[in-house]
């Protein structure tokens, strides 16, 4: 493989934004089939704190693989199919007309369960918040699997409280002890206990991104208590570099490697859309969604224009975060450019010239 064209371009161009917008940053992880192109970091992390490649950001969204990983754990072990219906394992859930809907449904942001009315992850406990979501009823007039519409926070409670109901352990214990450790993703953290945050707690970098109203930071999701919160839809820290290289394992193992935590049979359906694109209720466009993964990723936020339909990802609003692989190029980007990106046009634009570096390719 002929090398890709120097990045310096792409690192000035955020160097010359962090001049403007002082304590904004950006961390950028880059390989293709395997090979490291890029691992790098511009801005602050915080006041009079650089970031750097080893800072641990905020990965918002983009955590969610990691619970589906987890479910898949279930799957493999014969304890769970994508087919089941979920009141069989968890019979509140059939409350409010959602007894036919399955695992898959849920996975694939198709139940019809998406706007939950309470206070939130970091307002109220993980126990209370799932059976607030368990006793939710289904939108009028939604055919689970046929429509759908992102469930950016219900759907993973359900899918945690599945994973700590048939695996019998907390979920953020499965998801380190299953996913996290075998995948040697040693900066990577989701419920941090109080010794990890004290050691930890000098690597966290505040999230940012820029809102309607302006650059919005929030100094509260690296503090001890939102570190250390049960959080299924978007508690997950470390660097991108860790989220890079748990897709560069997902590329080997669907390439057929077996040293991947999920077998390669249930990896494929977890990044294979069961509808294929379809009008997605809550964002108002069309996309593709796999089994908690997004599927096609020039159809989701931040993506660009480059992605095959077979690439495979996650987004993250918070941080402006974007990872994924491509299997029909080999290449995989981690990227959270914070509050140095201001919407999802300008976060394309990046990452279409970074994944034209990565493929030698560049315009």
């Amino acid at each position: 493989m002929s090398p890709p064209r120097d990045f310096a371009d792409v690192r000035k161009l955020l160097l010359d934004r962090v001049q403007r917008r002082p304590y904004a940053a950006a961390q950028l992880y880059v390989s293709r089939h395997g090979r490291p192109l890029l691992n790098t970091a511009v801005g602050e992390a915080r006041p009079g704190v650089p970031l750097t490649p080893d800072s641990l950001v905020y990965w918002s969204c983009a955590v969610k693989p990691l619970l589906s990983l987890a479910v898949g754990r279930l799957v493999d072990e014969g304890v769970l199919r994508f087919g089941d219906r979920v009141a069989d394992h968890l019979p509140a859930f059939a409350s409010g007309g959602k007894d036919g809907t399955t695992v898959e449904h849920v996975l694939s942001h198709a139940g019809g369960f998406r706007f939950p009315a309470g206070p939130g992850p970091y307002r109220e406990s993980f126990d209370d918040a799932v059976q607030r979501v368990l006793r939710m009823e289904q939108e009028d007039g939604w055919t689970p699997g046929v429509d759908q519409g992102y469930h950016q926070d219900t759907a993973w409670y359900v899918l945690a409280a599945l994973v700590e109901a048939l695996g019998g352990r907390d979920f953020t214990e499965a998801v380190h002890t299953e996913i996290v450790k075998p995948l040697g993703l040693s900066s990577t953290r989701i419920a941090m206990t109080a010794t990890e945050y004290a050691s930890l707690e000098p690597r966290l970098a505040v999230p940012t991104f820029v809102s309607p109203g302006g650059i919005r930071r929030w100094p509260y999701l690296i503090s001890r208590a939102a570190c250390g919160t049960k959080n299924p839809c978007h508690g997950g820290y470390g660097p991108m570099s860790d989220l890079g290289r748990l897709y560069e394992a997902a590329l080997d193992t669907l390439h057929g490697s077996d040293e991947f935590p999920v077998s390669a049979r249930t990896l494929a359906g977890l990044v294979a859309g069961p509808r294929g694109t379809a009008h997605d209720r809550t964002f108002g466009r069309d996309c593709a969604y796999g089994r908690g993964f997004m599927r096609g990723l020039t159809g989701h936020w931040g993506f660009g224009t480059r992605w095959s339909e077979s690439s495979f990802g996650a987004c993250g609003l918070i941080g402006h975060v974007c990872a994924g692989a491509d299997p029909r190029t080999g290449v995989v980007i981690a990227c959270s450019f914070g509050a140095l990106t201001v919407d999802a046009d300008d976060t394309g634009r990046f990452v279409d010239e970074i994944y034209d570096l990565a493929v030698g390719d560049a315009r």
